[in-house]
């Protein structure tokens, strides 16, 4: 979830429709932002090899997926995520973003994470607070004797603030600029997390076992979730 939510929040791609209210979140906040958002995209489609049980460990895990990520991928090493309460989490790019999210719904194939927080962009040239709602939709893919994971995400920014709200509208052709190069990344480093999972889970759990940073509990999932044959982890 981290690492695509990072990237939506600088995400390029075409506008969309938004979907059906009622079928996204029953949380008022959450359709208010969809309804009226300051800007709205969709990032193209994401694939990764993987299995539907690879990716729902990880979004159900994002400190660990994020440090995983930041391992395996230096340039996000400036990339935090806490968790703070269940569903509950802070989220720091230095220097871009700092804030909360929240998960507000979870169906088989669909995640939704309400966001509030502080934005910069542009050489700190625009900065300000706002709202964002990410909707993840997912499915598992066989192709060519290959199993891969697609997600579609869209995502929902609302600025209050009248001023900066036309600021971001007028300076939307500067920001897709920087955003490309940074999804560019996240995605490089999001496969590599998943390539690693997938290819070698034993050898990477033993490697997460030296890491100080890995909570205990979070290095015990992933061994049930992955190495034990009653997980279905061995491979």
């Amino acid at each position: 979830m981290v690492l695509v939510a990072v990237a939506a929040m600088s995400a390029s791609g075409k506008e969309v429709q938004p979907p059906s209210l009622a079928g996204v979140a029953d949380d008022q906040e959450t359709r208010e932002i969809i309804a009226q958002p300051t800007l709205r995209r969709r990032i193209p489609r994401i694939r990764f090899v993987g299995d539907r049980r690879t990716y729902d460990f990880l979004v159900s895990h994002p400190p660990l997926a994020t440090q995983l990520a930041r391992r395996l991928h230096p340039p996000l090493e400036r990339y935090t995520v806490t968790q703070v309460g269940e569903g509950l989490y802070t989220i720091e790019d230095l220097g871009a973003l700092r804030g909360e999210a929240r998960l507000v719904r979870v169906t088989d194939r669909q995640r939704v994470y309400w966001f509030k927080g502080e934005f910069r962009s542009l050489a700190n040239l625009l900065r300000f607070t706002g709202r964002m709602v990410l909707v993840l939709d997912s499915r598992e893919v066989n192709e060519g004797g290959r199993t891969y994971m697609e997600s579609d995400p869209e995502f929902y920014l609302r600025i209050d603030h009248l001023f900066f709200d036309f600021v971001a509208r007028l300076l939307t052709p500067f920001i897709n600029l920087l955003i490309d190069r940074r999804v560019g990344m996240i995605a490089e480093a999001t496969n590599k997390l998943f390539q690693q999972v997938v290819g070698d889970p034993e050898g990477l759990y033993r490697e997460m076992a030296t890491w100080k940073d890995v909570r205990p509990e979070d290095l015990e999932a992933y061994r049930q979730a992955f190495i034990t044959k009653e997980a279905g982890g061995s491979r």
